[in-house]
């Protein structure tokens, strides 16, 4: 899947962009947040979590093909489009929907939320979903369930990441 810069960028809230790049007409392949699994053409999100700083990797993301790079901190002399956001996580968030071309838009989408339970719940429902006749699917901490096949998604988080669950979606 092929999508440019621009379309992208059109995607964010305004209050979110602090700085865009002039150059916008760039075919972007894919969106990555680890830059060990940036390949040529994708664009590399740099987020602050609690243990790494996804800034510290920008020029390794760079090294291994990213053609533009998002990130909340100031940066300067890069070879790439960088967009500066007020928060890159909430940004992934739209720019995963935008490359996916927003696949919960046609889709009914149900969370289950909780302490404990909740991919027995998950699973449950998806029977009873299942046995009405209806198309139904699940991410869960456990897999992915999408039509027939089953995916491993080595995940095991609560929350999956909003590239991943935008492209669990649009499959």
């Amino acid at each position: 899947m092929t999508v440019y810069l621009s379309q992208l960028l059109s995607a964010l809230p305004q209050e979110l962009i602090l700085e865009i790049p002039l150059e916008m007409n760039i075919p972007i392949f894919g969106i990555v947040l680890d830059s060990r699994q940036v390949k040529p053409g994708c664009m590399f999100v740099a987020l602050t979590g609690s243990n790494v700083d996804g800034h510290r990797y920008i020029l390794s993301a760079i090294q291994n093909g990213a053609t533009a790079v998002v990130g909340s901190e100031f940066q300067d002399g890069l070879s790439v489009p960088y967009i500066r956001v007020t928060d890159s996580r909430k940004a992934l968030a739209y720019l995963a929907a935008a490359f996916y071309q927003h696949p919960a838009r046609n889709l009914t989408v149900m969370g289950v939320t909780g302490t404990d339970g909740k991919t027995t719940t998950v699973n449950l429902i998806y029977s009873i979903l299942k046995a009405a006749g209806l198309k139904a699917g699940i991410i869960s901490t456990v897999n992915a369930i999408i039509g027939d096949e089953i995916l491993d998604t080595g995940i095991h988080v609560t929350t999956p990441e909003s590239v991943d669950l935008q492209r669990y979606l649009a499959q």
